[in-house]
């Protein structure tokens, strides 16, 4: 079979765009977290935002359904990027990869339940960071954070696609369609789940080592990190890099996002420089190509066209330096400013 490289780069930037299902999210319950914050912040509001008050509770409530996103983000994975996958019946491969999903971390739990110590693995600690275990759903699995969801979401979903509209026998026509596909997904899980009770746990290993030496290295390692996200972003594989730092627990318990909005208030009333009470926001700043980094690529578009063609680029060299440093929107703004770039290319001398 003939490698075919246009057709590997298709299949990966549909990896990325079913990985940005779930990200979309992000955007409203942030903001929501951080303005319940805010809210409820004393110094903002005085004895209106003190605990007790009608306008405390009322911001305290709104904020635990705000975190809903960030609590529960394996699970939102599961769900979501089959959406993406699914060459039909999305609504129905979302459900089939939930369940999927939860079989999967109920066999784990099961195998470590009677063979824990076997693996290597220390179940009758409680899950936490740390301990290579976690809590999802009410089921005590080994942490794969979003990673694992992603794998077992991208397995059901090719199920999905493959099983679907298998024909089966008139009598048994209760198991066609999502039936049959959860139950092809319920076998396949049984040695999936004994494979990572094998292997994750030294590859979590790896991991932890390798996000210990990026959160180390000082301005070396926030530069490996960064470069590693940019380097992937047109496979759309650059998720695998962010999302553990900005959602998951490699630098803190939490995430990067949900450790800055908890702490919010410490931070606007304590007399510290923000880089000496948290440094882990650093790995954060890896937007900030967006704003440095289009302006750079007009330039050639204002000192390389020749004297015919210069008034014509002069509007686009200022559309993508304006964009991305008046407003750091993240991702919407590099499609219009690409955009702009290919058609001030055009003007360019051959």
């Amino acid at each position: 079979m003939s490698f075919n490289k246009d057709r590997v780069m298709q299949e990966l930037q549909r990896f990325g765009g079913a990985m940005y299902t779930p990200v979309i999210l992000f955007a409203f319950f942030g903001l929501t977290v951080a303005l319940s914050i805010i809210f409820s912040n004393t110094g903002l509001f005085g004895s209106l935002a003190e605990k007790g008050t009608l306008w405390y509770d009322f911001w305290y409530v709104v904020q635990q359904g705000a975190w809903t996103v960030f609590n529960q983000m394996p699970i939102l994975f599961a769900i979501a990027v089959p959406i993406g996958f699914a060459k039909k019946e999305q609504a129905r491969c979302a459900m089939e990869g939930f369940v999927i999903y939860m079989v999967f971390n109920y066999f784990i739990a099961g195998i470590l339940t009677l063979h824990g110590s076997y693996f290597g693995v220390d179940y009758s600690q409680n899950a936490g960071a740390g301990t290579g275990l976690a809590m999802i759903a009410n089921i005590k699995t080994l942490d794969m954070g979003m990673l694992g969801a992603i794998f077992i979401a991208c397995i059901s979903a090719y199920l999905h696609n493959h099983f679907y509209d298998t024909e089966i026998p008139d009598w048994l026509g209760i198991f066609k369609g999502p039936a049959f596909v959860v139950a092809v997904g319920f076998l396949v899980m049984l040695p999936m789940a004994l494979l990572f009770c094998y292997i994750w746990p030294p590859i979590q290993h790896g991991i932890e080592q390798f996000q210990f030496f990026l959160k180390t290295s000082g301005i070396f390692g926030v530069w490996a990190y960064t470069f590693s996200e940019r380097i992937l972003l047109p496979a759309g594989l650059h998720h695998f890099i962010y999302l553990p730092f900005i959602y998951g627990p490699a630098v803190c318990d939490g995430g990067i996002q949900a450790y800055w909005l908890q702490h919010l208030n410490d931070f606007a009333t304590s007399a510290h420089s923000l880089r000496d009470m948290f440094p882990q926001g650093g790995f954060a700043l890896h937007g900030s190509a967006k704003v440095f980094g289009l302006p750079g690529a007009a330039w050639p578009c204002t000192i390389v066209p020749n004297r015919k063609n210069a008034r014509k680029s002069q509007p686009c060299s200022f559309r993508l330096r304006l964009q991305p440093s008046s407003a750091a929107l993240p991702n919407r703004l590099n499609l219009p400013s690409c955009s702009s770039l290919r058609s001030c290319t055009s003007s360019m001398p051959s």
